[in-house]
Formats: structure tokens, sequence, C-alpha cells
């Protein structure tokens, strides 16, 4: 049985590495500056890296990508589209509307239109009201006439229970069939207003991400390489580029992690506190079992706002 091969590749604002592992041990490793489009940084990065026998003569098992190309979006307020917000939750929840608490520049961007609906449930999972399902096809066929193409959904308590975040699912896909549809269910823990910052947050990043995926894909195809595609995630985990199309948030933050489960793999450290020392900011994190440790506290972006709950 040959050796389980796989690429790995840091898109870094900087510089692109890209090294190629042989069952767990480090065999070449390549840096080449970033371009401006990212894809042709990391075809340079593969093309180098493929003229290293190991890579050449034999099949690779997997590529996995790590990026900070969404947060950067976000911090550097370009990319992003307007969404339309769904909430779930009149009578209650009407007091702080979708965007409240986000800066003023970036909500302008992204902001496309906000509904508020009867519905959602009590933290034990009695139902508040009635989903105003008549409400939320108003709301489906607005959007569809306004042109918004991506929209984020998020009901009171939809970690209990999901099921008016899934029928406002349903509806948009029949009267918005081309849409994009983020809930915040998938997203986050029991606090509405930070679950659903980041659908919203999410939603305003899917056809960045449908791109960037796109020519990560291609890249990878123009070395010649044929292996299933990976992203890495904030958890320190991975996801297959189907997943990371959909739920492109779940990379914010992974710059850290992947540096702490790196040092966990060099060091062969599996307790530890990692500090990455960066071009323009240090992370400080701390390993468990050779994961990072799970922070109760929620991502900031680069200026400020508090928007996405991450490891």
């Amino acid at each position: 049985m040959g050796a389980m091969r796989r690429v790995g590749i840091d898109v870094g604002g900087t510089n692109t590495d890209a090294v190629l592992l042989a069952d767990g041990e480090v065999v070449h490793a390549v840096k080449t500056p970033t371009t401006g489009d990212v894809t042709t940084g990391i075809v340079t990065a593969l093309a180098e890296l493929s003229a290293h026998p190991e890579v050449a003569g034999g099949a690779i098992d997997g590529v996995v990508i790590g990026t900070t190309h969404f947060v950067n979006a976000v911090v550097q307020r370009q990319g992003l589209g307007r969404v339309a917000a769904v909430r779930i939750g009149l009578p209650a929840a009407a007091s702080l509307p979708p965007f409240c608490d986000w800066p003023e520049d970036l909500a302008e961007l992204v902001r496309g239109a906000v509904f508020m609906l009867e519905g959602g449930h009590d933290y034990d999972g009695r139902p508040i009201m009635p989903f105003d399902e008549v409400g939320m096809r108003h709301a489906a066929r607005q959007i569809r006439e306004s042109g918004i193409r991506s929209v984020a959904v998020a009901a009171i308590f939809s970690p209990v229970d999901s099921s008016c975040e899934e029928r406002a699912q349903a509806i948009l896909a029949e009267e918005c069939p081309d849409g994009a549809v983020t809930l915040s269910r998938d997203l986050g823990r029991i606090g509405l207003l930070e679950r659903e910052n980041a659908a919203l947050l999410n939603a305003a990043l899917i056809d960045l991400a449908r791109a960037t995926v796109d020519g990560f894909t291609s890249a990878i195809g123009a070395s010649g390489i044929r292996a299933p595609l990976y992203l890495t995630q904030n958890d320190g985990t991975v996801m297959a580029a189907s997943a990371a199309t959909a739920l492109p948030v779940m990379s914010f933050a992974s710059g850290a992690t992947n540096s702490m489960r790196g040092a966990a793999f060099l060091s062969g450290l599996a307790d530890a506190m990692v500090v990455d020392v960066g071009g323009t900011s240090t992370d400080v994190g701390q390993l468990r079992r050779g994961f990072p440790r799970r922070s109760k506290f929620g991502r900031r972006s680069g200026r400020g706002a508090h928007l996405v709950p991450h490891a």
C-alpha cells in the first residue's frame, strides 16, 4: 500500500506556501508571492511543488487550502454582496433589528432589505407564535423582485427548534430558486444577535466564496493534480470545498488555528500555548489535545464589530 500523500497550501496576504506531506512527514515545501487574483499564486506554487519527484511520481490523496481571503474581504470592505435579512421572532425581538450593532460603513455595503416576521420558539421549544408563512412568501417575492440573491434567516432559539428557519428556506426556494439561503442554526448557538450576525456575514460572502473556490479548483486542475479539495475551518478541522461555498464564514480565524495545528504537528506537543507572530498582528492560543481550545468570546472584525463565533 502506497504512502498517503497530501498537499497543504497556505494563502497569506504576502506569500503562498505549499507543502507535500507523505504519511505525516513533510517531504517538500515551496514559497511564492501571493498574487492579486490569489489563484495565480497557487498555480505557481503547485507548479514548483509538482516538479519534485515525490509529487510528480505519485497520486495525491487530497489538497487542503488555508486562506484569509474571506475575512480579508470583510476587513477591506471588498467583494461583499447585498443581503436580505429575515428575522423570525415577533412580537419579541423587535427592539434590536438586524445590522443594529454593525459598523455603519459595513452595514451600508451589505444591508439590502430587512423583514421581521412572527414565529420562533422559546428556550424550551414551545412556539412563541405560529410562523407567518404568508408574510414569508410576500417577503420572498419582494426579495426576488429586488434582485437580491443571498438571504440570511434567523429565528429565535432555532438551535432548539429550527422548523421556522427550515420552512422559510423552503418558501424561499419556491419563490427565489436562484437565491442562496443561509440558516443561522448552522452557524451559532443560542444567542440571537451573534448567530444572526454570523448568518448575515456568511450570506454576504456567498458569491465571493463560489468564485474563490472555483478559482482554487481551476488552479489545482491546471497543475495536473487530481484530488479532492478541502478548506480549513476555524476549529482546526477541514471542510469539503462544497461546504466552503455554503459556509465561508467558518474559515474566519482559521489562520491562527492553522498555525496552532501546525505547531502541534511539528513539535509533537498536544497541550501547549502557541504564539503566532505575523507581519501585522500576533495571535496567542492554547492547544488542548492537539486542537485549538475554543474561546467563549466571539471574533471581532478588523473595525470592531462583534460578528462571528470562532474557535
